[in-house]
């Protein structure tokens, strides 16, 4: 999809768009094929593996920190 395709509906200028697809490239979250003059953006599933990974740690801890905050508020209610 291009840069004009992702700006529709919503609101912002195209050089807004081009820094924000600047940085997801940069992160590597997106990737570019140019086709003539156009450039076709899509998300690099690699990118996002990343994040997932990072992400993972935070699930497994969260759910048990939560659950101890739940007792602690119990407890300050009694």
């Amino acid at each position: 999809m291009n840069a004009s395709a992702l700006r529709e509906g919503m609101g912002i200028s195209q050089p807004a768009m081009s820094q924000h697809l600047a940085v997801l490239r940069s992160a590597k979250l997106v990737r570019e094929e140019r086709q003539g003059r156009f450039v076709n953006y899509e998300v690099d599933p690699a990118g996002l593996t990343l994040i997932a990974q990072w992400l993972a740690k935070y699930r497994a801890y969260w759910p048990e920190r939560i659950a101890a905050l739940k007792v602690l508020l119990k407890d300050m209610d009694q």
